[in-house]
């Protein structure tokens, strides 16, 4: 009571501002103009509170997804609005938002709140366009793979697209521009970027920017103007900054599971035209219904096509392969030494000889940085909330002989061989020769931990000798006698005299 006490002093006494208050005081400024400017001192009514039970089914996944989360970077856990989402929608959960974001609110450590810098609101107007790249990951045929994004948006309407591309070079930028492009049937005649290398070359003083050759043209082509931000001032560009952040959160979390990028590239296309019908953040109406005001104030296409390439020279090595940009191509067709001409597309590389005979049509090499799963990490949630692990994201990604042993057994050995994984883990084997392991063991009709420690070892040291079992109960007479197989024959007239007397 006393620093509320002193800070409504310096409000109404010193006519103090909310910022100098919050200085002086050291509290958040949203702190400060509560009790400044708070005129009703009553003793608030203290309400019980009521214990959410909705909650109780769902709380292992919840709690789950928040642990698994923390193992992801922060860019990528999920908000409480997704998690209340996947409730509704894959679990049906009956409870409002409200309820998930108390309980989310409730299980999450308080962070400290990071000092915000306060900017004009600017008004903008219909058409102009911004651009900026971001960082997710996917599930590629199985593997969880990182990849990049070009996230575009319309400040004015709030609208937003998002194109998959495995790069943030030139022919990237541009191809998937271009594509926005035909989505939306027109250019934004004026699109915001950040100081990005695919576009410019080097940053003079105030706006003086020198461009990539190919972004200049392509500049040209379509007519819009090109408006870079400030070194270190990417707010200039805000919205665009949110929208790659709501991409993320909203349309790739949890991680799509795909095999091409036109997969995805469809996949976010949809998401993007049904996001247009949520209503916008302040003007009381639809995306959709601004977003026509965006799209009359755009551009019309160019009759002729532009093609985002970039063209390269490279010499034949005597294996008949050529290098670029650290990608490597075998062009059996063409001669050892010869010079070639490289065609590089976003997606393809086209190769031609110098009379100008296509060689070879070739997909472009772009490595897919892999992300190595903690499954270490996850099996140590598992094994604190067995209930959860089976709505964890990652569970879906266990290899399969994996999850078909942990799912033949009932709840209690479910819990212990989720147990019995983690150590395995622990102890330093990967989750593929476990899977590798158990895959083995599972020929046989009884499945136990001891057969498949028997399998590791026997994976890990394929060419170690077996021990000799030294045993002591079996006594020697029994051990060193040698049986004479022989004798048996004497029943074999036997048995068939005694089955023709039947069969007669």
């Amino acid at each position: 009571m006393a620093q509320q006490q002193y800070i409504k002093y310096l409000y109404e006494q010193e006519e103090c501002s909310i910022a100098e208050i919050s200085r002086r005081v050291g509290i958040n400024w949203r702190t400060a103009a509560k009790y400044a400017k708070q005129n009703d001192w009553n003793q608030p009514v203290m309400q019980t509170k009521r214990r959410q039970s909705i909650m109780e089914p769902f709380a292992d996944i919840v709690d789950t997804w928040l642990m698994e989360d923390k193992l992801k970077p922060r860019k990528e856990r999920r908000s409480a609005a997704t998690i209340y989402r996947q409730l509704r929608d894959q679990y049906g959960f009956q409870g409002s938002d409200r309820t998930v974001r108390t309980y989310v609110s409730r299980r999450k450590k308080e962070l400290h709140t990071e000092a915000q810098e306060k900017y004009l609101r600017l008004e903008h107007p219909p058409g102009p366009a911004q651009v900026d790249f971001g960082t997710s990951h996917m599930v590629w045929d199985g593997v969880l793979r990182e990849i990049k994004y070009l996230a575009f948006s319309f400040p004015y309407s709030n609208a937003g697209f998002c194109v998959p591309v495995p790069s943030e070079n030139a022919e990237c930028l541009l191809y998937a521009m271009i594509l926005v492009f035909e989505w939306i049937g027109g250019v934004p005649p004026e699109i915001w970027f950040d100081n990005l290398p695919a576009a410019v070359i080097s940053v003079g003083k105030g706006e003086q920017r020198k461009l990539t050759e190919i972004f200049h043209r392509f500049m040209l082509h379509y007519r819009f103007e090109a408006k870079f931000c400030n070194s270190g001032k990417g707010n200039e560009k805000g919205h665009v900054e949110n929208k790659v952040g709501y991409t993320r959160r909203n349309w790739l979390i949890p991680y799509p599971k795909v095999s091409s990028y036109e997969e995805l590239t469809a996949e976010l296309y949809r998401r993007a035209l049904e996001d247009m019908q949520r209503p916008h953040y302040e003007k009381g109406v639809t995306i959709a219904e601004l977003w026509e005001e965006d799209k009359k104030a755009l551009l019309s296409l160019p009759i002729t096509p532009f093609e985002p390439v970039r063209f390269e020279t490279a010499r034949v090595n005597k294996y008949g392969q050529v290098q670029c940009r650290g990608e490597v191509y075998t062009v059996p067709s063409a001669e050892v030494g010869e010079t070639v001409l490289l065609k590089l597309w976003w997606d393809r590389v086209e190769v031609f000889s110098r009379t100008q005979e296509r060689l070879a049509h070739l997909p472009r090499h772009y490595t897919l940085k892999t992300q190595p799963i903690d499954w270490k990490g996850y099996f140590r949630i598992f094994t604190r909330k067995p209930r959860g692990a089976r709505h964890a994201t990652m569970y879906r990604f266990l290899p399969e002989p994996v999850r078909q042993y942990l799912e033949a057994c009932d709840p209690k050995a479910y819990r212990e061989r989720l147990k019995f994984i983690h150590t395995l883990l622990e102890e330093g084997f990967t989750i593929e020769v476990i899977a590798r392991a158990m895959e083995e063991a599972m020929k046989y009709p009884a499945v136990d931990s001891a057969l498949i420690r028997h399998k590791l070892y026997r994976i890990t040291f394929p060419d170690a000798p077996l021990e000799a079992l030294n045993e002591t109960y079996t006594p020697d007479s029994v051990r060193r006698y040698i049986p004479e197989v022989n004798v048996y024959d004497r029943l074999v007239p036997q048995a068939g005299g005694k089955g023709d007397e039947l069969h007669e």
